[in-house]
């Protein structure tokens, strides 16, 4: 069959296949030059699969990829680079001991025998990191960024190639909103000097903005074509799960419960440079969202009350008591689970379900450093089933889980351990509307049964949904807290350091 010779890509008959797994069952793709094409799917559906398939990281089974009509073959990302495709994969593939400027250039070095011209390098990488919009020093470690900055980094790291075609997994999943209307900016720019963009998104609204037309797929197979000017939000919601959707569109739906004692008490919290200080406090059966801009503390915030960032200053109250949580052991012990941004950093992909699931509750199951494996695994089937995590053994590898269901592993992980507290930074980070409602579900029954939740998010919808306060930070610290009715205008107006 010939390629129009406005068509930039065309896959056919892509098939992929992992044990017990049909990833993609003859999947076709077609994206023009200049347009923005979106990709959509529940978790699990075979989105990324297929975008590693072009990116030339994954062999297919089957199937053949043309870029301007030109075969490009599989398994070689060099090949797939050569071919002008440019990818950003939602697990960020920086080097974090790199620095900025060495990862936007990764592999292209400016220099000859040898040696590097740090200085050329310096003002290659400045010039990409200012179209994204990114304005963190070159010089300094990946690992130092927060998520939402990385998240530049490898977009800029993306364009630096100056690609034909761009595949973009979930590109907006760690920025604020400023930040994502930035990024569309330069997404249209492109499109409209001749780039051809994949756009893997979970945010309808997104999706909608920005798309021209929309291909979706389900269980490994394409279910439906549209253009975006032919559907709306509920028609995609529909099509992606294959039923309708409630997602947490109204504010406060959660006010109505019955709030215990004060749980924990936060008074001056300071953790050098981004953060504090902080004054908050949390009750049995609440839930608190906080949102953030990015640099605004939030994650930080998360990550301190969970004895991963070192505190300065201030005092943190547990059931009116102080403590002091210098890592993660202490707090877990003192009741507390964390939830982050980042789901490598909560699963470990080689261990079994059962095992990610059991892993801080290990003193239940046995004595010393012998598990009872059959307990484990009786433990894990009860959270499994409880949480719907698909998966058909729970003994399986908990990398083989789509996002939506990692996130529910880990947790059922501090469901398992009796976390009365509960820190959840952009905790439906990169998963499908099918997903987000069942955490958000999960999120609310876990407060009906008296656990505080502290729900930290970059989404005004869901910080208004899900909260029975919303505390907006700003700048490291507090800069309003707010009844969930609040109009998003005031929440964003204090997020950016406005106050009234």
């Amino acid at each position: 069959m010939p390629v129009a010779l406005s068509q930039a890509l065309v896959a056919r008959g892509i098939e992929k296949r992992y044990p017990g797994v049909q990833a993609l069952a003859g999947v076709d793709l077609e994206v023009d030059a200049r347009e923005i094409h979106a990709l959509l799917g529940e978790n699990g559906a075979g989105k990324s699969t297929l975008m590693k398939i072009i990116a030339g990281a994954v062999v297919p089974d089957a199937g053949e990829l043309l870029i301007e009509g030109h075969p490009v073959p599989f398994g070689s990302p060099e090949a797939a680079r050569r071919a002008g495709i440019g990818i950003v994969y939602q697990e960020l593939s920086l080097v974090p001991s790199l620095t900025v400027e060495e990862n936007v250039l990764l592999g292209r070095w400016p220099g000859g025998m040898g040696l590097v011209d740090w200085s050329a390098l310096q003002q290659e990488a400045r010039r990409h990191l200012e179209v994204v919009g990114l304005h963190a020093s070159p010089t300094v470690l990946v690992r130092a960024l927060p998520m939402a900055e990385r998240q530049l980094v490898e977009i800029a790291k993306a364009l630096s190639l100056q690609p034909r075609v761009l595949l973009l997994d979930e590109p907006t999943s760690a920025l604020s909103e400023p930040e994502a209307r930035r990024l569309f900016d330069i997404i249209r720019e492109l499109a409209r000097s001749g780039v051809a963009v994949i756009y893997v998104s979970h945010r309808l609204a997104e999706v909608m903005e920005i798309a021209d037309r929309v291909t979706v797929l389900r269980d490994g197979r394409v279910v439906a074509r549209r253009r975006t000017a032919e559907v709306d939000e509920a028609e995609l919601a529909r099509l992606l799960v294959g039923r309708e959707v409630q997602g947490p569109t109204g504010p406060g739906q959660g006010s109505h419960r019955a709030l215990g004692p004060t749980v924990l008490r936060v008074s001056g919290l300071v953790v050098p440079p981004r953060l504090g200080p902080v004054d908050l406090e949390l009750r049995a059966g609440e839930i608190v969202s906080v949102f953030g801009l990015v640099g605004s503390g939030r994650s930080e915030l998360a990550r301190a009350l969970f004895g991963l960032e070192p505190i300065r200053q201030g005092t943190i109250e547990i059931d009116g008591r102080p403590a002091t949580i210098a890592s993660p052991t202490v707090a877990i012990e003192r009741g507390l689970g964390y939830v982050a941004p980042d789901r490598r950093l909560g699963i470990v992909h080689q261990l079994s379900v059962a095992g990610n699931i059991s892993l801080a509750s290990l003193g239940r199951l046995g004595r010393g450093p012998v598990i009872d494996a059959g307990a484990e695994t009786a433990l894990a089937r009860r959270y499994v089933a409880e949480l719907d995590v698909r998966i058909d053994d729970p003994r399986r590898p908990a990398g083989e889980l789509s996002g939506g269901n990692q996130q529910k592993v880990i947790l059922g992980r501090w469901m398992c351990a009796g976390a009365r507290i509960l820190i959840l930074d952009d905790a439906t980070r990169g998963i499908d509307v099918g997903a987000k409602e069942e955490v958000f579900r999960l999120v609310r029954r876990l407060a009906e049964e008296g656990t505080a939740v502290l729900y930290g998010t970059s989404e005004i919808g869901e910080a208004r949904a899900i909260g029975d306060r919303v505390v907006v930070m700003s700048a490291g610290r507090v800069a309003a807290i707010f009844d969930p009715t609040v109009s998003e205008e005031a929440i964003m107006t204090a997020a950016g350091g406005v106050r009234g």
